[in-house]
């Protein structure tokens, strides 16, 4: 004869499980933690990738970063003809549009789509059928969904360019190149791409570095503005960043 084997009790088996329960509670926020660090690890190497294109495009164009048709004065645009074949001869991007400045990493530096979309940003993604062939294209699809990084502004007015303003490759050390998209809102918010809680920077010296605040730029003013809080303008002067395109 066999002994009849002991069943657990309901007490024991409440117990079991409020142990796996308790474990997963604990569990659950590190591995979450884990998954906010590699997207941000990501999000920084996708920047310094960036960072060493802008330069490669410099040092081919005169220590010039990129930019396309330029009209003084007038403002910034973004998105705008993406069909266009060539971004510097009348039918290509409106003046002034900071995307399509970003797109010429693509066209110019092979630059693969997927660099420029954020791994925590679930909205962003890239086009594969543009990244085989970027040539016969000036800007993004669409850069709200194309594009998770902003760029400094190279069209800056009259004043801020008499001023002193250029982008270029002997720009100060600390000035910042570009970072997670702008949010848009001005003020002192942070990128929506991390879910508010910062964003990486890039510098012109071509460092990478998470920031918990916008308000990094030369003289710890707001990256994403202008000194005057403006969010989509010409920077105010030489030591001025204003990262663009705005989500919103």
């Amino acid at each position: 004869m066999f002994a009849k084997a002991k069943a657990f009790s309901l007490v024991e088996l409440l117990v079991v499980l409020g142990i796996i329960a308790a474990l997963i509670a604990i569990l659950l926020p590190v591995l979450e933690k884990g998954r906010e660090r590699a997207n941000e690890a990501k999000c920084m190497s996708n920047l310094r990738t960036i960072g060493q294109m802008l330069s490669l495009y410099a040092n081919e164009n005169h220590g010039n970063y990129p930019r396309t048709i330029y009209i003084p004065g007038a403002p910034p645009t973004a998105g705008t003809n993406p069909s266009a074949v060539d971004p510097f001869v009348p039918g290509g991007p409106v003046a002034n549009d900071v995307t399509a400045a970003l797109f010429l990493l693509v066209r110019t530096q092979k630059m693969p789509m997927e660099t420029f979309t954020c791994p925590y940003n679930d909205v962003t993604t890239w086009e594969p059928d543009v990244a085989a062939d970027p040539t016969g294209r000036s800007n993004f699809t669409n850069f709200r969904k194309n594009l998770a990084y902003s760029y400094a502004n190279p069209y800056p007015d009259k004043p801020a360019a008499d001023g002193g303003f250029q982008l270029k490759s002997n720009m100060t050390a600390a000035f910042p190149i570009a970072a997670d998209v702008n949010p848009g809102t001005g003020g002192t918010e942070n990128s929506t791409n991390h879910e508010e809680r910062g964003q990486n920077v890039l510098f012109a010296d071509g460092h990478v570095q998470w920031e918990t605040s916008p308000l990094v730029g030369i003289d710890k003013d707001n990256i994403y503005t202008t000194r005057g809080g403006a969010v989509a303008a010409s920077p105010a002067d030489a030591q001025d960043a204003v990262l663009l395109p705005a989500q919103k």
